[in-house]
């Protein structure tokens, strides 16, 4: 597991991407890759084609060819990455993407050194010493990864509304705490990801985590004696924000 600490102070983590589907978004990659290329030759055979033997139109042609052929090709991954936070076309099917290794967005220098890297371990050795070093690693992590602080992780599947911030409630609905309008909805987010991480945890370290949680809402609060459960006061608490805002 990839560890976070949000502000709150909870560990939550995040799973890396397994070798498997690294390599079926590498394979996805090259497939658009591809078919750029032959798109690219088309075109360029097709100017070719039109200048005739013509020097200053072929001298002209070859340079567009490595200009906007081989460059974007060779860049690829590196600008992809970078514009689309962590995402390569093949990385967005597969359902992963870059990030930094506490679970943030990855920075420009990271993405570049993961990039230059790559000429070594996946181009000029068709990928056996990232294969390696992901195996090696144990996070996920082949070298370029390591050396530029990132690392592939699994993308959280997406969510219905039921299970986002907001949760319905009666319009009778009094809040028990209304001191929980001094928080704001990353807060409430924070509170939902500490409860719905149960899978992701040993039974005991969810229970510590939820107490955790609890514990920081009740000093931020000045909330006393409710005698609640920690999951049960999260979940009011989430109730109550949802009440007061009229989520």
């Amino acid at each position: 597991m990839v560890g976070i600490e949000t502000s709150q102070h909870v560990k939550l983590s995040y799973e890396p991407a397994g070798v498997g589907e690294r390599i079926l978004a590498f394979f996805l990659d090259g497939f658009f890759i591809g078919v750029y290329y032959l798109v690219g030759v088309w075109i360029w055979g097709y100017v070719n084609e039109i200048g005739g033997t013509d020097p200053s139109v072929l001298g002209s042609s070859m340079w567009g060819f490595y200009a906007f052929i081989v460059l974007p090709m060779m860049l690829y991954h590196l600008v992809s990455e970078t514009v689309s936070n962590g995402y390569s076309l093949g990385k967005k099917i597969v359902g992963i993407r870059v990030v930094k290794t506490d679970g943030t967005r990855a920075t420009l220098s990271g993405y570049l050194v993961r990039w230059l890297f790559r000429l070594i371990e996946i181009t000029m050795t068709s990928g056996v010493v990232a294969f390696i070093a992901i195996i090696m690693n144990g996070k996920g992590q082949r070298i370029g990864d390591i050396l530029g602080k990132t690392c592939v992780i699994k993308e959280r599947k997406k969510v219905n509304l039921d299970n986002t911030l907001f949760a319905e409630v009666a319009d009778a609905y009094e809040p028990v705490f209304p001191q929980v309008a001094e928080l704001d909805d990353n807060d409430i987010r924070i509170i939902k990801e500490v409860l719905d991480s149960r899978p992701h945890y040993e039974y005991d370290n969810w229970i510590l985590m939820l107490q955790k949680t609890r514990k920081k809402i009740e000093e931020r609060l000045s909330i006393q004696d409710h005698e609640m459960r920690a999951d049960d006061f999260l979940k009011t608490v989430i109730k109550d924000y949802n009440a007061i805002h009229g989520k």
